[in-house]
């Protein structure tokens, strides 16, 4: 069985997803968020590129 990216991380190149560092909870956005939406936290651009 041939496991593709697009099966596991849908990300597409028109949108920015941020996860919080501290609820996990994930969000899309145009613009780059400064906190979490639910809790406040800091959050990370998940759309970078992950190594």
């Amino acid at each position: 069985m041939t496991v593709h990216n697009s099966t596991i991380d849908n990300y597409r190149a028109t949108e920015g997803y941020f996860e919080c560092r501290s609820c996990g909870s994930r969000t899309v956005s145009d613009a780059h968020l400064g906190s979490c939406p639910s809790c406040g936290g800091s959050v990370r651009n998940i759309a970078v590129a992950r190594e």
